[in-house]
């Protein structure tokens, strides 16, 4: 045998146990349980009244999904009666659920929650959380009657860098076949997570719409896709005296579009955060 010829076997065997590694990694990645959300104890909110995150040692799969628990006893808790402490559709925004045709999996706000009649429900964040209390009553009969049906769509696509892990930016299936870009709430921070612009509402407009740009393109999307945007701001009429730029990096005007006056942001520096949602193929 030929030093060659024992090379060629030697690479034929180590890429085969290359290609076994691939193939049980994609196998194991394939059946992975999602983390439900975001790895919050679901029973807190019962017990102690408020968000609390869970522990990675402390989890539970249940209806393939993974649980973190703050405590032992919280985990014990579900594990007993876990119908009793679950969030209603499997902890998606129970907003999402009930829209219609356009029903969907989305992801959640931790903080954004409430309990009617003893059930815990999540919304994607506080500001549709107070839209789906006022008529919450309508929207989880909706949600209800549609979620046998919305279970089955796929779940949420996390879209990634550039875009920031939290809160996320996903493409989402909708009930009739559409495709929804769903850009986590952009804030004036450059790609090394400075604050560009403090004081300065123009050039925190450009920032964040420079952020959501990338984002859009990440998905392989265009401004002009963007169907609507929430825009939370501390000073509503500042905001208003920079409307030139807001068709270049928001879209054409929609009526969906909405600003929302914030008396406070995450961080003291910050002038505006902007969600958008843009349709894409």
């Amino acid at each position: 045998m030929t030093r060659a010829s024992c090379l060629t076997q030697t690479q034929g065997a180590a890429l085969l146990g290359l290609l076994f590694l691939v193939l049980l990694t994609s196998t194991a990645r394939g059946d992975e349980q999602n983390l439900s959300i975001r790895g919050y104890d679901p029973v807190a909110y019962f017990t102690v009244g408020r968000p609390l995150q869970g522990k990675a040692e402390l989890e539970y799969v249940w209806r393939k999904l993974r649980w973190h628990f703050a405590t032992s006893e919280h985990r014990d808790m579900f594990i007993k009666d876990p119908q009793r402490y679950a969030p209603q559709y499997d902890g998606y925004c129970a907003l999402g659920a009930a829209d219609g045709a356009g029903a969907h999996k989305d992801s959640v706000d931790p903080e954004a929650w409430a309990i009617v009649d003893g059930k815990l429900y999540l919304v994607h964040n506080t500001y549709w959380l107070e839209q789906w209390r006022e008529k919450a009553t309508e929207y989880i009969k909706r949600a209800d009657a549609d979620w046998r049906e919305v279970a089955n769509l796929p779940d949420p696509e996390t879209v990634g860098s550039p875009c920031a892990a939290s809160p996320p930016t996903n493409t989402i299936k909708m009930r009739d076949g559409r495709r929804l870009l769903v850009i986590g709430a952009q804030v004036p921070r450059d790609a090394a997570g400075n604050v560009v612009g403090k004081g300065d509402m123009r050039a925190q407009i450009e920032q964040v719409g420079k952020n959501v740009g990338a984002c859009l393109k990440a998905a392989g999307a265009t401004v002009d896709d963007i169907a609507f945007t929430i825009t939370s701001v501390r000073s509503p009429a500042e905001f208003e005296r920079h409307a030139d730029l807001l068709p270049r990096y928001f879209g054409k005007p929609s009526a969906e579009s909405k600003t929302v006056p914030a008396a406070q942001l995450s961080n003291p520096d910050f002038l505006l955060k902007v969600e958008a949602f843009a349709t894409i193929k």
